[in-house]
């Protein structure tokens, strides 16, 4: 008799049977109540099954025992049984300091704003190959080719190809001193920019402190407003105008003060690149370069 159409388990009544026949087949999930991992409270307890050659009493034994968990291992090849022949420090032993470490621990200068390192005064070592600087270092101002010419120089408005043309004609014109005119001239050079660039990161530094103090004023400045004027009434006094006003513009001069950091934090590292750019071209021009 063919069953009717209406009557038939669909595909998915099927399978949800299957599925469950096959659930009923393991102990793990045939047993134990609603909650506890079984199926349901009523579903019935399987018996356990009798030993047989499968069972797990029936399983091979290892034919050598295995020590007990606690037993010392035995050296591997290549290892020493005495250990390893350095012993370890102790754990609170100070570490060797790593490589790019010492950079890390510079302390953070709260008068200084800027991205930049702070470096006070520059180094001619990285910029000067040439003679060495002590005595010209000592003698530059007495000389009046020297001092004449330098100002030149490092004045930011000479450009670097006048500057090169300058520094080519000063060498041809020192004869057979041109190596120690040179070495004057570069020692005169350094010791302008290096003044100036110390005066700016002087500058740079007063500058942070007054914007450090701006900052605060307009703390205190924000919280008695805040504590004065609650309602419209007290806002709309002559005092309370003037208040929001005094705010209102130091505000402002510090956000303006604040955009310009960037481009005052950059003077030092522009006079840095004038003087090494400037050695360069009086290398160029020792005899010991031709």
């Amino acid at each position: 008799m063919t069953t009717p159409k209406a009557n038939r388990p669909t595909r998915s009544q099927a399978c949800a049977a299957a599925l469950a026949a096959s659930l009923l087949a393991f102990p793990a999930f045939a047993q134990g109540g609603a909650g506890q991992g079984g199926l349901s409270a009523d579903t019935p307890v399987l018996a356990p099954q009798p030993a047989g050659p499968n069972s797990p009493s029936d399983a091979p034994k290892p034919k050598t025992a295995l020590p007990p968990r606690d037993t010392p291992r035995a050296p591997q090849p290549g290892q020493d049984a005495a250990g390893p022949k350095t012993p370890l420090p102790p754990r609170d032993t100070p570490r060797a300091q790593q490589p790019g470490q010492q950079r890390a621990a510079h302390t953070i200068d709260p008068d200084w704003p800027c991205v930049q390192v702070k470096v006070a005064e520059m180094s001619y070592g990285q910029m000067w190959g040439g003679p060495p600087l002590e005595k010209a270092l000592e003698s530059w101002s007495a000389d009046g080719d020297v001092s004449e010419i330098v100002d030149d120089l490092v004045a930011r408005r000479t450009k670097m190809d006048d500057a090169k043309a300058m520094i080519a004609k000063f060498a041809k014109a020192a004869g057979d001193k041109r190596d120690e005119k040179l070495s004057m001239l570069f020692a005169g050079i350094f010791t302008e920019i290096n003044a100036q660039r110390s005066q700016i990161v002087n500058g740079i530094e007063r500058y942070s402190r007054k914007q450090r103090s701006l900052s605060e004023k307009i703390k205190t400045e924000s919280i008695k407003i805040a504590d004065t004027q609650k309602d419209m009434a007290s806002q709309n006094t002559p005092e309370a105008l003037q208040q929001q006003q005094t705010l209102d513009w130091d505000t402002r001069i510090y956000d303006e003060r604040q955009q310009q950091l960037t481009y005052v934090c950059e003077s030092p590292v522009i006079l840095e690149q004038r003087a090494f750019d400037l050695g360069r071209e009086i290398q160029a021009n020792l005899t010991t370069a031709q």
